[in-house]
């Protein structure tokens, strides 16, 4: 096939994949909204409403890179991203696709397992884009690497989620114990990535989510500030994951992917 088609077949499942998450989050899916069902399984670690405002940001990078990947069909630079990234782009999308759905339909545990597959995949595909790069490209590695980075807290909050689901007692610890462990171990998680995609984005939607879950645990609608020390974690993991992508930035001599990554 040849690397128009692919770019083409790209978009159209991209296409598919927002539709899917547009019916998703309007509760057309199961007459249920994400934010609807989130609500019903709130851990300490659930981020504020208005932290999920990312998605706009993600989605309009994305959109621009599939359009660059088609209008720029003579690059040679995106001819090697259609050829390397397309699998797994599209595979990304069906486990964003099933992720949405189960979800919806408030599987939550095994929702679990499409969004680790979910975030694993674009995790490969940023390897691809590292593998690849030029210097002075950008669009790419920040869409995929801001992507991959929401999706990898997402995750986190995912599994917690199922765990409030079924009832898990947390090895006996208290729930703030216990969210600030997550949160740390999220973020030692998040710096061992860092070192192997060397995308400066990658930590930034990470450091956002930290401080959407410090504005949960502060708001009214959300804790109302009981929780000091997870409040504490959770702004102390967004200044140290800023510093990392700010560190990985200057080791990339201000690119987000490295300027030799051979």
């Amino acid at each position: 096939m040849d690397r128009t088609k692919k770019a083409w077949i790209n978009a159209v499942i991209f296409a598919i994949t927002l539709v899917v998450n547009t019916l998703g989050a309007l509760g057309v899916i199961n007459g249920l909204s994400q934010k609807e069902i989130s609500d019903r399984y709130v851990t300490l670690i659930t981020p504020s409403p208005a932290t999920f405002s990312i998605w706009s940001v993600i989605y309009t990078l994305l959109l621009a890179a599939v359009i660059v990947m088609i209008v720029k069909k003579t690059d040679v630079y995106y001819q090697k991203a259609v050829d390397e990234i397309s699998f797994l782009f599209r595979l990304s999308s069906i486990f964003n696709i099933l992720w949405i759905v189960t979800f919806s339909y408030v599987l939550v545990e095994i929702s679990v397992l499409f969004i680790v597959a979910f975030v694993v995949t674009l995790a490969m595909l940023n390897r691809k884009l590292l593998k690849i790069h030029e210097n002075k490209r950008w669009l790419l590695p920040a869409a995929f690497g801001i992507y991959n980075g929401w999706l990898f807290i997402a995750t986190v909050v995912n599994i917690a989620a199922a765990l409030v689901k079924v009832e898990w007692n947390r090895f006996g610890l208290s729930e703030e114990l216990w969210a600030v462990i997550i949160l740390a171990v999220a973020l030692v998680l998040v710096i061992l990535v860092l070192l192997r995609l060397k995308n400066a984005a990658f930590p930034l939607p990470v450091a956002w989510a930290y401080f959407g879950i410090y504005q949960f645990l502060n708001a009214p609608e959300g804790f109302e500030g009981q929780y000091s020390t997870a409040k504490a974690a959770a702004l102390a993991g967004m200044a140290i994951l800023i510093g990392a992508a700010a560190i990985q930035l200057y080791r990339n001599h201000f690119r987000i992917l490295p300027a030799d990554s051979k």
